[in-house]
């Protein structure tokens, strides 16, 4: 089911798929690589010589909270990409990158906080620390392909912790969010009008503690993240029904998770992560996969590596536009073996 491993890139996190061809990102440098791992591109680079040098090192660039984070191609091929603290425009013909916006709170978006949507805009999300919940938590919009920003939704003091995910879903043309951490904080929004105003679907408890959704045409899924904050409150799959509006668990996993996405075909895979919580079974990041939603089987696990969690959790992510792709691709981080690396697979039988 997971298919052939066919190609590692060490020392790169992959940023966005587009069918077989993929994005990748080694600190401020990226480039393009195709199924194989063969690269089509010539590396582009962005930020000043003491940044791309720091950023080099995969310690430094996970401790520093350094490197590229986001890629998202736009509609006029322009490159939408997030640093440390901002946010570039970036012709790839040319090379040239343009200072578009400065994140005012936190360092970037959570992993799958930046979207665009099928009308070309783009949506960023906050994601601070914010243990004390005394700060504002903007959602950010941009509606002339990502060349100015603006607040279009702001959670007051107190009513959040921070921004999880803001995901385009392609089968209903709606944008969705989710935000964290404690119960009251658990919450599933979604927008019908391009994010001027967003519909509280449900929230209140750890069920609806999700780091992004994967879609399918008659349901959401994701992974609770009831992540090391949350004592001994175990970790599920669950489903959304669109039709019903009702949440349904599925399967027990084995920690929070961190990532979950289709494939082309629809199947769905979901991988948790390793933060040293006491609600996690091991010491260990699991994959796990589904070709129907309803039955889940773990097809790999990778150990955490020795480094502390405050440089790098434990971590599986699978990269936006994945779901555009026949073949598996992940990025593994702070995983023995795996401390930043891209995995690609072949087609699964």
């Amino acid at each position: 089911m997971l298919g052939q491993l066919k190609a590692e890139i060490p020392n790169c996190r992959i940023l966005w798929m587009n069918g077989d061809v993929a994005y990748v990102a080694r600190g401020m440098r990226f480039w393009t690589v195709g199924s194989n791992g063969q690269k089509n591109r010539d590396t582009s680079v962005l930020g000043s010589g003491l940044e791309r040098a720091v950023s080099s090192f995969r310690i430094s660039r996970q401790a520093l909270r350094l490197g590229i984070h986001h890629l998202w191609p736009l509609p006029d091929g322009a490159l939408l990409i997030v640093a440390r603290k901002r946010a570039f425009r970036l012709d790839p013909q040319s090379g040239k990158s343009n200072l578009v916006f400065r994140f005012p709170r936190g360092n970037k978006p959570a992993h799958r906080g930046v979207c665009v949507t099928g009308e070309g805009h783009v949506f960023m999300g906050e994601y601070v620390m914010n243990l004390d919940r005394t700060q504002p938590i903007a959602l950010y919009r941009s509606l002339d392909r990502g060349n100015t920003f603006s607040p279009v939704f702001t959670f007051p003091p107190g009513e959040i912790r921070h921004i999880h995910f803001v995901q385009w879903d392609p089968f209903e043309g709606t944008l969705w969010m989710g935000t964290g951490d404690a119960d009251p904080e658990c919450r599933l929004y979604r927008s019908a009008d391009h994010g001027d105003t967003w519909d509280l679907v449900g929230g209140g408890s750890q069920l609806w503690r999700a780091v992004c959704v994967a879609f399918r045409p008659d349901a959401l899924y994701w992974g609770t993240d009831a992540g090391s904050d949350s004592g001994r409150h175990p970790n599920s799959i669950v489903r959304f029904d669109r039709h019903t509006q009702s949440l349904q668990t599925l399967n027990g996993i084995q920690g929070p998770c961190h990532g979950c996405s289709t494939l082309r075909d629809g199947t769905i895979v979901l991988s948790t992560g390793v933060e040293g919580g006491a609600n996690e079974a091991d010491g260990r990041a699991h994959l796990w996969m589904s070709r129907d939603g309803s039955a889940w089987s773990e097809v790999a696990s990778y150990r955490k590596d020795g480094l502390p969690f405050l440089v790098q959790y434990g971590v599986l992510r699978f990269p936006p536009g994945l779901e555009t792709s026949t073949r598996l691709a992940f990025t593994g981080m702070g995983l023995a073996g795996a401390g930043e690396k891209a995995f690609f697979y072949s087609e699964s039988s």
